[in-house]
């Protein structure tokens, strides 16, 4: 009794994977990929607004939070302080993850010498979520 149950689910099965497999599709119904818009889970370039005050302050707190971890760092074995002062953000991407990945380009102020750094800034705004994954000057993810 249970082989003939076990068989006409798989005789189901197959029968509506066949439809599905024959079944026509014309070029109309699905546009090619390049059409489709962001992929999702993809990375998207946010379009430039020196006004959009999120991303501004995103970017502060990416080189606030490395100048945390340098002052521990830095103090720890030379005895000196090596801040980076915030002088603008460059430029944006966003990927959607379990709540937000910002990819940010950094403007920052060495000493006297300006340096751009890119930082990766995960957030989660419905739990108070924000984390500094990554921030290293540009030059360095350029060659890797």
């Amino acid at each position: 009794m249970r082989k003939h149950r076990i068989a006409g689910l798989v005789a189901a099965l197959l029968a509506l994977l066949a439809l599905t497999l024959s079944s026509p599709r014309s070029a109309q119904e699905e546009p090619p990929m390049a059409d489709r818009g962001p992929l999702a889970g993809g990375v998207t370039d946010v379009p430039r607004n020196d006004n959009d005050i999120h991303l501004q302050e995103l970017a502060r707190f990416a080189v606030d939070e490395h100048n945390k971890k340098a002052i521990c760092e830095v103090s720890m074995f030379y005895g000196k302080n090596a801040l980076l002062g915030f002088e603008k953000l460059v430029k944006a991407k966003t990927q959607v993850v379990a709540g937000t990945m910002y990819y940010l380009t950094v403007e920052v102020k060495d000493g006297e010498t300006k340096k751009l750094y890119e930082a990766k800034v995960w957030e989660k705004p419905w739990e108070n979520f924000k984390e500094l994954q990554e921030f290293k000057p540009v030059e360095e993810s350029a060659s890797a």
